[in-house]
């Protein structure tokens, strides 16, 4: 089975973009998500979202968005959204969601290394759980939806740099065809460590502050990814292999955030 990347906008700045909204289930596992694609977000107007990174602690599975960071909704022109939003809490599993079917692959893009304090990402390291691969710079496929290639992580080119004030979203499947390269996120601590290395040579170490498991449709307005911070956060984002599957497709992301260390 294949699924996608939910996309949506980054509302702070009106980006067109996806999350990682699926994978694709793996047969020999049961617990395997299928990754799928999403849409540019759904429209709305963003409430002013506080800063994401909040050290608000939400494991996986739970339900509820953390309490601390302020949702907004992440207004853009929808390519496949689903037909229906939400008002399920967004740690719920049960929510029922329309998942969209990407046609391609999201498309590397060329960006040259940034001199002094920028980061283009090339590696992401979570040592904890084995989590060792590089990165790719994509954009969005032909629908808008972010949906890198199996065993490919991608840094959505669109979203700030790692290290610059704002989300940067990096994402990746859970499992295509097989275990993928974020199949184990989601056992990933709070407080565990995280590196990010850059073109330029620099490495950027950070922590984990929050996990979450969210309904994929809410994941689209989740300010705590596509608002604004005033301090640097990257979201990986892959799919909750243990969220309900419905036609194939798990209805929740798996989402941590990690903040400087």
């Amino acid at each position: 089975m294949r699924s996608a990347l939910v996309p949506a906008t980054l509302a702070a700045t009106a980006l067109a973009t996806g999350l990682l909204a699926g994978c694709s289930d793996d047969s020999g596992d049961g617990a395997a998500t299928s990754a799928t694609s999403g849409t540019t977000g759904v429209s709305g107007t963003s409430s002013a979202p506080a800063d994401p990174g909040s050290t608000n602690q939400t494991s996986s599975g739970t339900s509820g968005a953390s309490s601390s960071p302020e949702s907004g909704s992440a207004p853009g022109t929808s390519v496949s959204t689903p037909t229906s939003a939400t008002s399920s809490p967004a740690g719920s599993s049960t929510t029922s969601t329309v998942v969209p079917q990407p046609k391609d692959n999201s498309r590397p893009t060329s960006i040259a290394a940034t001199p002094g304090q920028g980061c283009v990402p090339t590696r992401v390291d979570v040592p904890s759980v084995g989590i060792t691969e590089p990165i790719v710079a994509m954009g969005t496929n032909s629908q808008g939806q972010i949906y890198p290639p199996a065993r490919t992580t991608m840094w959505y080119d669109k979203s700030p740099q790692p290290g610059d004030k704002g989300v940067s979203v990096v994402a990746g499947h859970v499992t295509y065809d097989g275990p993928d390269d974020f199949y184990e996120l989601d056992r990933v601590a709070i407080g565990a460590s995280v590196s990010v290395k850059c073109s330029n040579g620099r490495t950027l170490a950070w922590k984990v502050t929050e996990r979450q498991s969210i309904n994929k449709t809410a994941l689209t307005r989740d300010a705590r990814v596509w608002g604004s911070s005033q301090t640097p956060v990257v979201a990986l984002i892959t799919c909750d292999r243990a969220s309900k599957v419905v036609d194939g497709h798990h209805l929740n992301n798996y989402v941590v955030w990690v903040r400087p260390a």
